[in-house]
């Protein structure tokens, strides 16, 4: 079994999730372990991808938004704008892709087929779109991804939709759609806890077999 290490930090701030993220980084350079899997919910937060663009993916102005409680953060991550606030379980999983021989295409691949397993094992059958990344329910989406891989180092990930409230959906054009429907797995009739949820979608990843076991070190990150 690969080595990978997981745990779920609760509520941080979007810049405490880019902290957790390269302190994970530094492990998987140094070779401590392949994965470190990392869950939490956002503090209101629109972060704006490679693609994204302030005129053209937000609603309305910075100034307007933060009156209205959500901080605008660009990232690195591929896409464009996506919301993420209490309620909303985000996951960044942390992976060293050549010690499990994969390369980017199949890294996405597998995030894929790893959440629509999530889903599937609390009841909710999900699909894709060839016009944006993530996961729908019929024609509403449930799950947005956006990675970014460096040096065969993945970072950033997936946020789930749970009982997040989805109006703030309306202050952005997501993924450069505007109006896109959403849903979360309250409505879907799924009542389970972030940590809960996040332990689940640990459990629906199956990692290949590495050629090299990581010495176990302890770490709280």
């Amino acid at each position: 079994m690969p080595f990978m290490m997981e745990r779920f930090w609760g509520r941080r701030t979007y810049s405490d999730g880019l902290k957790l993220q390269e302190e994970a980084l530094e492990l998987l350079r140094g070779q401590t372990t392949s994965a470190v899997l990392l869950g939490l919910e956002h503090d209101p937060v629109i972060t704006l991808g490679i693609r994204g663009n302030l005129e053209n993916d937000l609603q309305y102005s910075v100034e307007t938004l933060s009156a209205k409680g959500l901080a605008v953060h660009f990232t690195e991550r591929g896409g464009q704008a996506t919301v993420h606030t209490p309620g909303q379980l985000v996951i960044y999983p942390c992976l060293d892709l050549k010690a499990y021989g994969l390369g980017p295409r199949a890294f996405v691949d597998l995030m894929t087929s790893t959440t629509q397993r999530f889903f599937r094992s609390v009841g909710v059958e999900t699909t894709t779109n060839q016009l944006e990344p993530g996961l729908f329910v019929g024609p509403k989406k449930i799950a947005a991804f956006g990675f970014k891989i460096s040096r065969g180092l993945t970072s950033h990930g997936l946020a789930i939709n749970v009982e997040n409230d989805l109006s703030h959906f309306d202050l952005i054009k997501t993924c450069g759609v505007s109006g896109q429907p959403v849903t979360r797995l309250r409505d879907l009739g799924v009542d389970r806890s972030l940590e809960d949820l996040f332990l689940t979608w640990c459990q629906c990843l199956e990692l290949p077999a590495i050629l090299k076991q990581p010495t176990f070190i302890d770490s709280s990150l």
